[in-house]
């Protein structure tokens, strides 16, 4: 650890040259094809791009709007060559994080002849200093990777800078494209890593910090793995690279960073998976996917991780991932990808904030999503499905008294309820001020005259015994899964929405849990309790707009 510290600690600075070789440079060009050119497409709440599915992706505030730049994958059956392909970044702007206008894209690679990129740019971000932004940019050519930057008046037309790259990895710190670079393993490391810069302002001066991925041997590991580096800069053009800014505990792959500055503490977040090589990434042994956070008291860290508890979003392969913030209405808001299967688009933004245990969180933004609400549903009983597929069985019954719906179930025995409605995206909140029963949960359930178990289509399942939630249908197959520690001496307010193709839950306004799933629409919305007794308070139900 001696040897890290110093390390970090360093404070000699390197300016990049922008004239280095690239080592796989001899790989031929390849024809390309023309890309879709994206019209002005107004979209519904839920964002996706018109011609391509989106990930990573971030935001600038102009005046009244938000502007959004996202990757653009492939999808809808434009099947463009992955190595190849130079489509630029999505677009599309919003007056209120709802509601988006999708636009041309922007930056591509069609028609340009560069020296260090040939396939499409990858994660960055975008600023603005004096007037002009500055669109930050990972620049790809086959295995080697710098960060380049473009300029704009407007944010629809670019200019990339004709001085690019600005940063290529510093060889103290990490690998380069030099022979020299600070790896014994260089022979066999066939790749230079150098992407998804984030760019900050250094609130006690008028520059700049910024951050980025790279690689480095420096933890003596097997191969190289990725950091975090950090860079300054005082005209956004060139930059002095200050080191290390975060080393992962494993061979891992921490991507699409963000660092921002919240109640004191600097906060750097980053998105990872258990296949990215680090099986122990997460401080929630059900996640697969997500987005982890670390903490510093300086810029410059290092930002450190609290293990037992390093989680900000995420879940499984359908939760949602790769986020960023941004300062909107006095608040600090994210915004990130669900995914459906691949299907993937904007999330609804959240409001970042400290739950009761000082720990980052995402919250309700009440102040935002409340305008989705267009009608309230009255609470009434539509039915109680069987909870057998073969016979109408029944393991209990449902009642309402005085505005409190209560569940006695008999021994071993679950009972689900459904309310009116048919309803496409729905929210749903209540009260629970004791329980006592295994678990209990929300349903969304097909609408039909006689409902039966099979048209149970999703059961989300809170368990407080074993302080899990997760998902399943009418079959309890084990679907998408989060830790929650649950207190029995505790009131819950649980909130539920169901929009489009994703299903997300808050507790006493956090967000807990979110999965991607299929929506056929037309749901009616219900409780269920298995085992035991249950007395639901401040039951809402509205349907949101579509």
């Amino acid at each position: 650890m001696k040897k890290v510290s110093c390390l970090l600690c360093i404070s000699l600075f390197t300016t990049i040259a922008c004239n280095d070789s690239n080592i796989l440079e001899s790989i031929p060009p390849v024809d390309k094809p023309n890309p879709p050119i994206s019209g002005n497409v107004t979209n519904k709440v839920k964002y996706r791009p018109s011609n391509y599915m989106m990930w990573d992706n971030w935001c600038i505030k102009n005046n009244d709007e938000v502007h959004l730049f996202h990757l653009q994958g492939v999808i809808n059956g434009i099947n463009y060559d992955y190595d190849t392909n130079l489509r630029g970044f999505g677009h599309a702007v919003s007056s209120d994080l709802l509601h988006w206008n999708e636009k041309s894209e922007v930056l591509s690679l069609y028609g340009k002849e560069l020296p260090y990129e040939a396939d499409f740019r990858y994660s960055g971000c975008t600023v603005e200093y004096k007037g002009k932004y500055y669109m930050f940019y990972t620049m790809r050519k086959w295995a080697g990777e710098r960060i380049g930057v473009a300029m704009s008046d407007d944010l629809y037309t670019w200019t990339e800078y004709e001085g690019n790259p600005v940063i290529v990895p510093d060889a103290r710190w990490f690998i380069t494209y030099e022979h020299d670079s600070a790896s014994p393993n260089i022979d066999r490391w066939d790749r230079v890593d150098c992407r998804d810069m984030i760019v900050v302002k250094d609130n006690k001066s008028d520059g700049f910090y910024g951050y980025f991925v790279s690689s480095s041997d420096i933890l003596g590991f097997t191969s190289p793995t990725s950091v975090i580096g950090v860079a300054y800069s005082t005209d956004l053009l060139h930059w002095e690279q200050h080191g290390i800014a975060y080393l992962p505990t494993g061979v891992s792959v921490p991507e699409m960073i963000d660092v921002f500055e919240y109640d004191d503490t600097w906060y750097m977040t980053l998105t990872t998976a258990k296949d990215n090589g680090n099986l122990l990434a997460f401080s929630d042994p059900y996640i697969t996917r997500g987005t982890i956070y670390a903490t510093s008291q300086s810029p410059e860290g290092p930002f450190v991780e609290d293990y037992k508890d390093n989680v900000l979003l995420g879940g499984q392969i359908n939760s949602g991932y790769s986020m960023r913030t941004i300062d909107y209405q006095n608040k600090k808001r994210l915004m990130y990808v669900d995914v459906n299967n691949g299907i993937s688009v904007l999330s609804l933004p959240k409001t970042i904030g400290k739950n009761s245990e000082g720990r980052l969180r995402a919250f309700y933004a009440a102040d935002l999503l409340t305008s989705l609400r267009k009608s309230e549903i009255t609470p009434q009983i539509h039915s109680l499905p069987s909870n057998s597929f073969g016979w109408p069985t029944y393991g209990g019954r449902w009642t309402t008294q005085n505005d409190v719906f209560q569940c006695e179930t008999d021994p071993n025995s679950w009972q689900a309820v459904l309310f009116e409605g048919g309803l496409n995206n729905i929210e749903m909140s209540f009260m629970i001020k004791n329980w006592d029963c295994n678990s209990f949960g929300i349903v969304f359930a097909n609408k039909v005259e006689q409902t039966s178990l099979n048209d149970l289509s999703h059961i989300l399942v809170i368990e407080p015994e074993k302080n899990r939630i997760y998902l399943t249908d009418h079959a309890w197959d084990f679907q998408n899964c989060r830790s929650y520690k649950f207190s029995k001496d505790m009131e819950y307010k649980f909130r539920c929405i169901l929009m489009e193709n994703v299903l997300e839950l808050y507790i006493n306004d956090e967000l807990v849990f979110n999965s991607g799933l299929y929506n056929s629409g037309n749901y009616l919305p219900g409780l269920f309790a298995n085992n035991g007794n249950l007395s639901v308070y401040d039951l809402d139900i509205f349907a949101l707009e579509e």
